[in-house]
């Protein structure tokens, strides 16, 4: 049997409370939209999926801690924007 909470039913921070629910559906888009613009880069495969895996490294961490996914994610957007490699 599975010892860990059951999110859906956490009384501090389930997906029922709306704020919540909105960082989840921010963060998810984001991800998306990140996904989409590291397909579309000029850059070589092995950069493509170097700069995937991190992005599947937020996707992990979101599942533990939402607020440090998007921090994350928001450095790596922003590391994008700028032209740098991201560097998780």
């Amino acid at each position: 049997m599975d010892d860990r909470p059951d999110v859906e039913t956490s009384a501090d921070e389930g997906p029922d409370d709306p704020e919540v629910a909105a960082l989840y559906a921010l963060v998810a888009e984001r991800l998306k939209q990140a996904h989409t613009r590291v397909h579309a880069l000029h850059a070589s495969e092995e950069a493509k999926t170097a700069l995937t895996r991190q992005l599947l490294i937020v996707t992990e961490t979101a599942k533990r801690d939402l607020p440090e996914a998007a921090r994350r994610l928001s450095r790596f957007v922003q590391d994008l924007d700028e032209g740098l490699p991201p560097l998780g």
